[in-house]
C-alpha cells in the first residue's frame, strides 16, 4: 500500500524514531540472549495490527525486533509521554497515546490514520504488565475494531522477559527472552468469524505463563521484593507477613519458607503466578465482606496545565473505588473500572474527569497489588452476577 504522506515527521518513518530506537539498542542488546522468529508473518504485507502479550517494559523493542523491514507504531500509555516535551518526540515519532482502562476515543482514530498511513500498529491489548508471570485477560475486546480495519493480524507471543525483569524487580537479570509470531490470522479469516470467536482466538493465542519456563538463573536474590506481589501468606493467610530474604519468601506468622530454585519454581515446584492464585482464591472467598481504606498522597495530572497534590482516602467497596479530600470527592462504579493499573509497592491509579490520579498510600505501600486484585474479584463477581 502506498503511503500518502509527504513528511516523514510524525511517523514511524521519522529521525525521532530512528533515534529512539538506536538508544534502546544501545542499551538493550547486552541485557538479554534475544531471538527472534517471525518465519509466520513473512508473507504479510502492511498495514497490519501486531497483538502481543506484555511481560516487562521492554516488550516494545523486543517486538520491533520482530519486523526489521517495517517500522510499526506503538500504542503507549498517555501518561508516559505526557511531559511537555516528551509528548512532542513522541507525537513526532508516530507513538498513539492511550488512556488505561478509561473511554478514550482519540486512540482508535490514531490507530485508524496510521494504518490508512500503511504502518503497522502495535498493541498490547492486556493493558498492563503481568504481576505473576501469567497473562492477564484481556478485557478490552476488540475484535470488531480489528476486523473494521480490514487488516491482517499478527499475534506474538514474548517469552522470559519476566523473569529477567519482574514488574516487581528493578534490578534486571541477563537472561534468555524470545519473540515469536505464533499465529497470523488473515483479514478474510478474520471478517469471517463473530467478535465473540475471534476474541476468543486472540485470548488463547496469547494467553503464556512465563514462569513453566526452564530458563535458569543463578543469582542469589531473586525473593528480593518478591513480598510486593505475594503479599499474602497462601499457607497461614496472614496479610503482609512475608519477607522475601535472598531466593526465600518467609512468612513471620506461621515461619513458613519457600525457596525459589534457578528456574524460579517453589522446592514444591509450585510456581510464583500458582502462589498467586492461591492468595486470589483466599481473597474470594472473603470478598463479599471486604471493604479497603488508605489514607493516601495524590498526585493529579490534568490534561492540560499542570499537575497538583493533594491528601486524602481512598475506599474500595462493592460500590467501586471512592476518594475524597478537602477539595475533591468522586466515585468510579465498577461499571467504568475495568481494572487499576499499579506500580509495585508504590501507587495505584484511575482517571476520573478525564484527569489522572496517582494514589500513594501512606501508609504500608504494598496494599497497592491488594487493591489492584480485589477490583479484579469483584468485576469477576459482578460478571459471575450477569
Amino acid at each position: 500500500m502506498k503511503r500518502r504522506t509527504q513528511t516523514t515527521d510524525g511517523t514511524p518513518d521519522s529521525i525521532i524514531y530512528a533515534a529512539f530506537f538506536r538508544f534502546a539498542h544501545a542499551v538493550l542488546r547486552r541485557k538479554q540472549r534475544l531471538t527472534v522468529d517471525s518465519k509466520a508473518a513473512r508473507d504479510c504485507k502492511a498495514p497490519f495490527i501486531v497483538l502481543s502479550n506484555h511481560e516487562s517494559f521492554y516488550d516494545f523493542y523486543y517486538i520491533r525486533q520482530l519486523f526489521p523491514d517495517v517500522k510499526p507504531a506503538f500504542v503507549v500509555n498517555r501518561h508516559y509521554i505526557s511531559l511537555p516535551v516528551v509528548r512532542t518526540l513522541a507525537k513526532r515519532a508516530g507513538f498513539i497515546p492511550k488512556r488505561l482502562f478509561a473511554p478514550d476515543r482519540a486512540t482508535p482514530l490514531g490507530i485508524m490514520r496510521t494504518v490508512r498511513k500503511g504502518y503497522p500498529v502495535v498493541i498490547f491489548p492486556e493493558g498492563r504488565l503481568s504481576v505473576s508471570g501469567r497473562s492477564y485477560p484481556i478485557l478490552d475486546r476488540g475484535a470488531a475494531f480489528y476486523r473494521r480495519l480490514g487488516t491482517d493480524i499478527v499475534l506474538c507471543r514474548i517469552a522470559g522477559a519476566y523473569l529477567c525483569n519482574p514488574k516487581w524487580r528493578k534490578r534486571f537479570y541477563r537472561g534468555d527472552v524470545s519473540a515469536t509470531v505464533v499465529r497470523v490470522i488473515t483479514k478474510e479469516e478474520a471478517a469471517a468469524m463473530t467478535d465473540a470467536a475471534l476474541d476468543a482466538l486472540i485470548q488463547d493465542t496469547l494467553a503464556y505463563d512465563d514462569c513453566v519456563s526452564d530458563a535458569g538463573f543463578s543469582q542469589k536474590d531473586k525473593a528480593k521484593g518478591l513480598e510486593t506481589v505475594l503479599y499474602r501468606c497462601a499457607d497461614c493467610g496472614a496479610l503482609y507477613a512475608a519477607e522475601g530474604r535472598g531466593n526465600t519468601l518467609v512468612c513471620r506468622a506461621c515461619k513458613r519458607t519457600h525457596t525459589l530454585d534457578e528456574h524460579y519454581r517453589f522446592e514444591n515446584g509450585q510456581t510464583i503466578a500458582a502462589y498467586y492464585e492461591r492468595i486470589k482464591a483466599l481473597e474470594r472467598d472473603t470478598l463479599s465482606n471486604e471493604t479497603l481504606t488508605a489514607k493516601v498522597r495524590v498526585t493529579v495530572f490534568p490534561e492540560q496545565g499542570r499537575k497538583r497534590r493533594e491528601r486524602g482516602v481512598c475506599t474500595l467497596d462493592a460500590h467501586g473505588l471512592s476518594y475524597r479530600s478537602d477539595k475533591t470527592a468522586f466515585t468510579v462504579p465498577f461499571e467504568e473500572l475495568p481494572a487499576l493499573p499499579f506500580s509495585c509497592n508504590a501507587e495505584f491509579e484511575t482517571y476520573h474527569n478525564n484527569e489522572l490520579y496517582y494514589f500513594y498510600p501512606v501508609e504500608n505501600p504494598r496494599q497497592v497489588v491488594r487493591w489492584a486484585l480485589l477490583v479484579d474479584l469483584m468485576k469477576e463477581m459482578q460478571h459471575e452476577k450477569g
